[in-house]
């Protein structure tokens, strides 16, 4: 089972001895006795360092050297630097705590390969804060990939944890335990819709047009998440611009990951003396904003599944019914169940099946007069007939080209009704 363990690297220079398994080990970090238990049983861990800014770069060296001497690969060790903030070492830092997050996220981000089973977070070790941001950034990089696995569930890894508890006074012997840990997935909109992630100074026009697509990204999600809970299939697959999130993907990639935000962090650093100030903060964490990210990327991932199947006649997009009775079975019933539309889509779906086999056209008659639209619109997942075209040859049907502009405004329409 291929593992990544993440730790700090410690300021002890003492050697510990730890007791994992009733077995012990000896080591200056839990990091350490980590790797030489895992390597016993012939299991070859990943390292992922995070060091923080204030502490010499020779103990990030000092630490891979002993690792590689336990049997670790050079290459099988990563390492990044983690801002601070506070008086350490006779300097004082002045960062948002919510960057100091976000590096340990990004971090995690970049290390993640999908051949990972199981992840485990050391905080036995380190700065009270560094630890809180480090849980902190674990629950989303947990959440994320669940998001990223909306559809596969099965390739979601364990995650775990380091429980350290001394064993004698002083700390010189201490127990690791490695426990479970665990976040909820959740589908809710994204509060900061139109507020770019970063704050810089007014001066710096450039940066916040780099940025600008982030409101765009913010946008499809917080739609792709409302358009499933209400159960709007044909518009999630002929309505929504799927020609546009490739390329606002790519972006993501490059502008939102940690070598940017590295980028960043050295043209917005200022040091006066022995102060070092970051000169710009965060509206809400990227580690945030990346967990959509990826419930975009598995919308996608839905979307690619069946855009086969969506075809183009007379300048309309047409799917047939069969079709999205599979896509309320697998993808709504499936993964948006809690929220009940599928049994709306159902009933809508079965009706035109039934006027199909019989050789007619669903027909207005009897429906009563569609006075409120958007009531009818919602009440019926988006299949009010004021709205189709049929074809009751290929049991298929299509939004009328000259009502698109009138549903792109239902899908948005909530907007309105959300405090942000």
């Amino acid at each position: 089972m291929s593992k990544l363990v993440i730790g700090f690297i410690p300021k002890d220079s003492k050697e510990f001895k730890y007791i994992i398994d009733n077995s012990e080990y000896i080591g200056h970090s839990t990091i350490e006795a980590l790797s030489s238990y895992f390597l016993k049983n012939s299991i070859t861990p990943q390292i992922l360092l995070l060091r923080p800014e204030s502490l010499d770069r020779i103990l990030e060296i000092e630490l891979k050297k002993r690792l590689m001497y336990l049997g670790i690969e050079e290459e099988n060790i990563r390492s990044y630097e983690i801002l601070i903030t506070g008086g350490y070492e006779g300097k004082r830092f002045i960062t948002d705590p919510k960057i100091i997050s976000d590096f340990i996220f990004l971090s995690l981000k970049e290390t993640y390969k999908e051949e990972y089973k199981e992840i485990i977070l050391d905080v036995s070790r380190g700065l009270n804060f560094l630890v809180l941001s480090a849980i902190e950034a674990y629950r989303r990089f947990i959440v994320s990939l669940k998001a990223q696995n909306l559809l596969h569930k099965e390739d979601i890894p364990e995650f775990k944890y380091v429980y350290l508890t001394p064993l004698e006074e002083g700390g010189i012997i201490s127990e690791i335990r490695l426990e479970k840990i665990d976040s909820p997935l959740f589908f809710d909109y994204f509060k900061n819709y139109n507020k770019l992630p970063f704050n810089f100074k007014e001066t710096e026009k450039e940066l916040y047009s780099e940025f600008n697509f982030i409101k765009e990204i913010l946008k499809l999600v917080n739609t792709c998440i409302y358009t499933m809970k209400r159960g709007f299939i044909l518009a999630f697959l002929t309505i929504l611009p799927w020609d546009k999130i490739e390329e606002l993907l790519k972006k993501a990639e490059e502008k939102l990951s940690i070598t940017r935000l590295q980028n960043l962090n050295s043209l917005l650093t200022e040091y006066k003396g022995n102060t070092i100030e970051r000169k710009y903060s965060l509206n809400y964490p990227l580690g945030n904003l990346w967990i959509y990210i990826y419930f975009l990327k598995s919308f996608w991932e839905i979307y690619s599944n069946y855009k086969d199947e969506i075809k183009i006649e007379n300048n309309l997009k047409w799917v047939k019914i069969e079709t999205l009775q599979r896509f309320n079975e697998e993808i709504i019933e499936e993964v948006f169940k809690e929220y009940g539309t599928d049994i709306i889509v159902s009933k809508e779906l079965k009706e035109f099946q039934q006027s199909f086999q019989r050789g007619e056209n669903r027909d207005l008659k009897g429906k009563g007069g569609h006075s409120d639209i958007t009531r009818n619109f919602n009440a019926h997942a988006g299949l009010i007939l004021d709205f189709l075209e049929q074809n009751k040859v290929e049991h298929s049907i299509a939004y009328k080209k000259e009502k698109y502009k009138d549903i792109c405004g239902f899908l948005v329409d909530w907007e309105n009704e959300i405090k942000f």
